[in-house]
């Protein structure tokens, strides 16, 4: 083997040693970085959590997860996931109600909302906690108090109308925003109908 060959194989090799070691020293940096940021993130996270949960179901003192309580609910056709579900319970330990998380499909993606059934069985609030849809659009569901309203107290599945609404289970879509009202309306089905099983679950 030539001088030159050997020259080249030995940079070759010293140029893959000093990848090699890089690389290893960039996953052990982002190892750190990981275990430094993770608890701060999950800590936020839940942060947030709690601060949803409190201000849906002021009631509630303690709120408890429904252990691996997740699933897709068919709502008129279309499914809904249902990331998690929450137990509240008051002072004297009483069940207050049920804060569900669901994830209906908006116009774009999915608009995550906690939606808020208390121990009546009725729907008594509702928080997007993410939402993607159209600016100025379907982002109306955010905004547009009237029709958040019109979805409180039910305690049966609101039927989606464009017209005007002829029972009080009607709940109209946002005009220039039928999909994402549309899917918020899906969402609150979807919780109600959890809500309502776990009630019965308890009772039982």
């Amino acid at each position: 083997m030539s001088s030159e060959t050997k020259k080249a194989s030995l940079d070759f090799i010293q140029m893959a040693l000093t990848l090699f070691a890089i690389t290893a020293v960039v996953a052990v940096l982002l190892a750190l970085a990981n275990s430094v940021t993770a608890p701060i993130i999950e800590k936020s996270a839940q942060d947030r959590l709690n601060q949803s949960l409190n201000s849906l179901m002021k009631e509630a003192v303690t709120f408890e997860e429904m252990t691996e309580y997740s699933k897709k609910v068919n709502i008129g056709g279309v499914t809904v996931p249902v990331i998690a579900a929450y137990q509240g319970r008051n002072q004297s330990e009483e069940v207050t109600g049920y804060c569900i998380h669901v994830a209906p499909t908006g116009y774009s993606d999915a608009i995550e909302m906690m939606v808020a059934v208390n121990g009546e069985g009725a729907v008594s609030g509702v928080q997007i906690l993410s939402i993607s849809d159209t600016p100025g659009i379907g982002m109306k569901v955010q905004s547009d108090a009237e029709f958040q309203n019109s979805l409180l107290g039910l305690s049966e599945q609101a039927n989606i109308v464009k017209s005007a609404p002829q029972k009080p289970t009607d709940i109209q879509v946002i005009s220039g925003a039928s999909i994402s009202s549309a899917a918020y309306i899906n969402g609150v089905n979807a919780a109600l109908e959890t809500a309502q099983v776990l009630m019965q679950e308890v009772e039982s």
